[in-house]
């Protein structure tokens, strides 16, 4: 299993560091740092999330057992984490 965290957009609050498992969203944190023109040209191509997705993204894997800030998972050694 792997976790890792891409730049998106979420609606009401705007760009900030999602984290996902296996593609299912379960936190964010806000960007401090101002990103790269790039950055925000790929988070504008993607979907924006609402705070919504990402609450029914870590309620399903609470259910799972399977949320990586409350379960000890065996994760992939690339997985990153919020702090």
């Amino acid at each position: 299993m792997k976790a890792y965290w891409e730049y998106r957009y979420l609606k009401l609050q705007g760009l900030v560091k999602m984290y996902f498992i296996n593609g299912i969203p379960f936190t964010w944190d806000e960007v401090d740092e101002d990103p790269s023109y790039d950055i925000l040209q790929i988070a504008r191509e993607r979907y924006v999330f609402s705070q919504d997705d990402v609450y029914r993204g870590s309620m399903y894997l609470l259910e799972e057992g399977f949320h990586p800030l409350i379960d000890e998972l065996d994760l992939d050694e690339c997985s990153e984490l919020p702090q």
